[in-house]
């Protein structure tokens, strides 16, 4: 009997019709995986290849010789740290704005109870939806009218407005499917709403935090528009409009520009890869909630 049933599960593990469905599903993974990094992979080979091969036809996919001199001229043609440093400023600022304000609305619209809050949160809807490119001058005005031109906090508060509809979606998502016992125990050891929310709800929401970080900081640090109209100095540029500079007038040097854009990525890519788990926790949040 015990030798039927182990032959059974046997049988079972290695049905040839479960085996197909398992090599379709990961091949499939594969594949959108090959899809999905094919233009980083493309720029990263561009940014290794001599020049008269970058636009040699028909297209040769590897480089005949590695060519590491691009990115040295990348570094030496242009502040490239500077720009790095202002990328990283700006976004960093930005993830930090949102994670501590889109917490605080988050909780609110999550946990308590007051007049018109299904109203709140269709105007944070709506406020998501609105172009950006609409509210460009106004902006700029206001910038120049007081004195954030070419400052950090000139891209952070616009940056920081934009993306709060979004970190307090996350984070009220995310607080609904907290139990009701964590905030209880904290009133009753007499702390604040705010208090609970600093002490005992952030705490153990690293994944909605971890997401509304991570994604904030990525749109902020690729962000162009708002970047090359609010930041006119060179010294104030960021990675985006930096590597815009790198074109001259009468020439486009698609190795050196290739390998700005690879050592720009590259941040990110770590970036996502060390918080990924994370990431897919506060993506997911609410989903499971009828």
């Amino acid at each position: 009997m015990g030798t039927d049933t182990r032959e059974r599960s046997l049988f079972k593990r290695y049905d040839p019709q479960r085996i197909g469905e398992l090599v379709g599903f990961y091949g499939a993974i594969i594949l959108l995986c090959l899809v999905s990094f094919f233009p980083i992979i493309w720029i990263f080979l561009t940014s290794i290849k001599p020049s008269s091969e970058i636009v040699q036809f028909p297209v040769k996919y590897l480089p005949s010789e590695i060519i590491i001199e691009n990115y040295r001229i990348a570094l030496e043609q242009a502040p490239f740290a500077r720009y790095l440093f202002n990328s990283f400023v700006v976004a960093s600022g930005t993830a930090i704005v949102c994670v501590v304000l889109g917490s605080m609305a988050g909780y609110a619209l999550s946990r308590l109870e007051f007049r018109f809050k299904l109203h709140v949160l269709m105007i944070v809807l709506v406020s998501a939806m609105l172009p950006f490119f609409g509210r460009l001058i106004p902006l700029f005005n206001l910038a120049r009218e007081t004195g954030f031109l070419n400052s950090y906090l000139g891209l952070i508060i616009p940056y920081s407005a934009f993306q709060l509809p979004f970190a307090i979606w996350i984070f009220q998502a995310y607080f609904k499917e907290l139990p009701d016992s964590l905030e209880e125990a904290g009133l009753i050891d007499g702390l604040s709403h705010i208090g609970v929310l600093f002490r005992i709800i952030l705490p153990v929401s690293a994944p909605a935090m971890a997401t509304t970080a991570v994604i904030v900081f990525i749109y902020a640090w690729n962000e162009f528009l708002f970047a090359l109209t609010f930041m006119t100095q060179d010294s104030m540029k960021t990675i985006t409009v930096g590597i815009a500079l790198y074109q001259g007038e009468f020439t486009f040097p698609w190795a050196t520009i290739s390998a700005a854009v690879f050592m720009s990525i590259v941040p990110l890519l770590l970036l996502m890869l060390f918080f990924q788990r994370k990431i897919v926790e506060g993506l997911t949040a609410g989903v499971g909630k009828a």
